[in-house]
């Protein structure tokens, strides 16, 4: 019998594989496992995935405030920080034949909000998308902010604890805690393949 409480349909989700990049190595590594899975998972449901890399072409015009907040430490697109980590690059599938279990890759991020300024939303729309699974990095900043802003656009969220890293643990913590107040149903990959498996 199915002990999951996840309230939502398995059948109108999609999963965020947000900024798991290069550049951010140290604080993922331990997290890339689970991303594996639920990846895999997702593929084996034909639920899309959906991967977003953050980076700036030319802080003067494309940074904004996180651009003036972050300076030398932000990351430029195309370098090699950039790129999806290499562990997770075979997971990133391509489907020329359905667009259901097409991956989608959202290059042009260049805000925390997955949201902004990019695709994202037109093409959750178009596949009649109701709940996003969150996934990646960093907990408290990109993928906070994109469950924030996918809340307010009135999708059901599901924030993966155990899928999602940033700089040290209370950080990650202290994200939970809000998320899990008003915003987001916090579970973790085995629930969340359990939860799918329904599907």
């Amino acid at each position: 019998m199915s002990t999951t409480t996840i309230p939502y349909d398995p059948k109108t989700v999609a999963l965020l594989v947000i900024d798991m990049q290069e550049s951010l190595r140290r604080e993922i590594i331990d997290i890339i496992p689970n991303i594996q899975s639920v990846v895999k998972t997702c593929h084996e449901k034909e639920i899309p995935v959906f991967w977003t890399q953050y980076g700036h072409r030319n802080l003067e015009f494309d940074g904004g405030a996180v651009g003036r907040w972050w300076g030398s430490k932000s990351i430029i697109w195309g370098s090699e920080e950039w790129e999806i980590v290499k562990e997770l690059k075979p997971f990133i599938s391509r489907s020329p034949t359905s667009i259901d279990i097409l991956d989608f890759i959202i290059k042009n991020k260049t805000r925390y909000d997955a949201f902004y300024k990019t695709d994202l939303d037109s093409l959750l729309i178009s596949l009649g998308i109701k709940t996003l699974i969150i996934s990646g990095a960093e907990t408290n900043l990109c993928c906070e902010a994109t469950a924030r802003r996918g809340f307010d656009q009135d999708y059901n969220i599901v924030f993966l604890q155990d899928a999602t890293a940033t700089e040290n643990k209370k950080m990650h913590e202290a994200t939970l805690l809000n998320l899990k107040y008003g915003v987001a149903k916090i579970s973790t990959v085995t629930e969340v393949i359990e939860w799918l498996s329904k599907n």
